[in-house]
């Protein structure tokens, strides 16, 4: 498997992928520290310019553009490092129930398919208005919209493993069922649920987006690139830069992880 990933990553697609995410990466974790300007500071310069003392100018009370930009990829990256592994580790879970139990399985597929039925902002939003806006709100809508699709990849993995020769010789010798799972079912599931992880993170990144566009995600003061963009459009004839180069960030890191996402896809059907 490992041949594999280290093939989609060489690919075109996979190289492009990865070093935009690299590229944003670095910038959210060194930019702050090198730029040494502090996101939160306000200034006496409103919606200034970009000049040598901020390069991308100040928004409404004045604090630097570009250290809120860079704060705001960090943001966005954290959000996503914490929900979606969660969502992997929790939908794959769910969605090996049903090797377990077969009344398991179904009770979950069944809430999955509730899941899936609301649209995913809605629910963000309904999340974001139980229990307040801010990064928990936007972590659980992430890991609620997220988890029916690991626990379906990892329910189709594993109906198309429980078929295999040596899976049933497994069980015909007295293999318990969480030992069949976890050494033989779990190793082969792991594939197809790695392949969708990238793509959940462009996912994430959008959804975190679109709740801080509406106000309902990351809360001021603390910058994100959506509540960047929410705040600079009201700006956007006096200051352009405020809301744009959040947007192209936000563009960039979703576009960095569906090249990437795509290529390790490419490659895992390839086999």
């Amino acid at each position: 498997m490992t041949g594999r990933w280290s093939r989609a990553v060489r690919s075109p697609r996979g190289l492009a992928g990865t070093l935009l995410v690299a590229l944003l990466v670095l910038a959210a974790v060194f930019g702050p520290m090198i730029l040494g300007i502090s996101p939160y500071e306000q200034g006496d310069a409103a919606l200034a310019g970009p000049s040598g003392t901020h390069l991308l100018g100040t928004d409404e009370v004045g604090r630097d553009l570009l250290a809120r930009t860079l704060h705001g990829i960090r943001s966005d990256l954290l959000i996503c490092l914490v929900a979606v592994p969660l969502a992997a580790l929790l939908g794959t879970g769910l969605g090996l129930l049903g090797g377990l139990s077969r009344w398991g399985g179904e009770i979950m597929q069944r809430i999955f398919d509730v899941l899936l039925g609301f649209h995913g902002v809605i629910l963000g939003m309904a999340i974001a208005l139980v229990i307040s806006p801010g990064f928990v709100a936007v972590v659980t809508a992430i890991v609620l919209i997220t988890v029916p699709g690991f626990g379906r990849q990892a329910r189709a993995a594993l109906l198309a493993q429980l078929s295999r020769e040596y899976v049933v010789a497994a069980t015909t010798v007295g293999a318990s069922r969480l030992r069949v799972l976890r050494r033989h079912v779990l190793p082969n599931v792991t594939d197809s649920v790695t392949a969708l992880f990238a793509v959940t993170m462009a996912n994430a990144v959008k959804i975190e987006g679109g709740l801080s566009l509406i106000g309902l995600g990351i809360q001021p003061p603390q910058p994100s690139l959506g509540t960047m963009i929410s705040a600079g459009s009201r700006y956007i004839q006096v200051s352009p830069q405020y809301a744009l180069a959040p947007v192209l960030l936000l563009a960039m890191l979703v576009l960095g992880l569906t090249l990437l996402s795509d290529a390790i896809n490419r490659e895992r059907l390839r086999g």
